[in-house]
């Protein structure tokens, strides 16, 4: 393509039209039910997408979509109020994820704060109950833990890292077909 063809194309495609977080309608027009074999003729398709990917860059898929999964993450947490607490970010992530990721907070039993020190180490351990990927991966019988786990780590360790401005990483503990544990480690 020239440079001219993207500059004709650029000026009959422009736009004044502005996208804000608050003018996403909360409710799902058509219904959810509706368009659940669309759903999951993507989420086919996505599973499809990283399978092939893993054949063709082994293990280097899984940077290539932590990598999108963290500029996606940014990107979206743009639009999210900034907060300085961990704990506050982390629940209004959770809050806001809803329907494609819930996860929870852990913390040991007879401990004050979710904040864990250990080793010279500050984590957190996050719960991932219901989960978009697992159910991609389940639905395409492809394991769990590989790429396509690693675009959601990417997500949240971009959005943690927009929302707090706080450098993190996030670890993945354990797999299950109902909840997965991950460490949420500070930098």
């Amino acid at each position: 393509m020239t440079a001219s063809y993207v500059d004709e194309l650029s000026e009959k495609f422009t736009t004044d039209i502005k996208y804000r977080s608050e003018d996403i309608p909360l409710n799902c027009i058509p219904p959810a039910k509706e368009i659940e074999e669309t759903l999951h003729g993507v989420m086919k398709l996505n599973g499809l997408i990283i399978r092939s990917l893993e054949e063709i860059a082994g293990r280097g898929a899984n940077a290539v979509t932590f990598r999108a999964g963290k500029k996606f993450g940014h990107e979206i947490a743009r639009y999210f109020q900034k907060k300085d607490d961990i704990e506050e970010a982390l629940h209004e992530l959770s809050d806001l994820l809803q329907g494609q990721y819930s996860f929870e907070v852990w913390k040991p039993q007879g401990s004050g704060t979710f904040i864990i020190e250990e080793k010279g180490e500050r984590f957190i351990y996050l719960v991932f109950h219901d989960c978009i990927v697992r159910q991609t991966l389940r639905r395409n019988g492809q394991a769990q833990a590989g790429a396509l786990c690693q675009t959601l780590c990417g997500y949240v360790v971009g959005a943690i890292e927009e929302i707090t401005g706080m450098r993190v990483k996030l670890e993945i503990m354990h797999t299950g077909p109902n909840s997965c544990l991950k460490k949420l480690i500070f930098k």
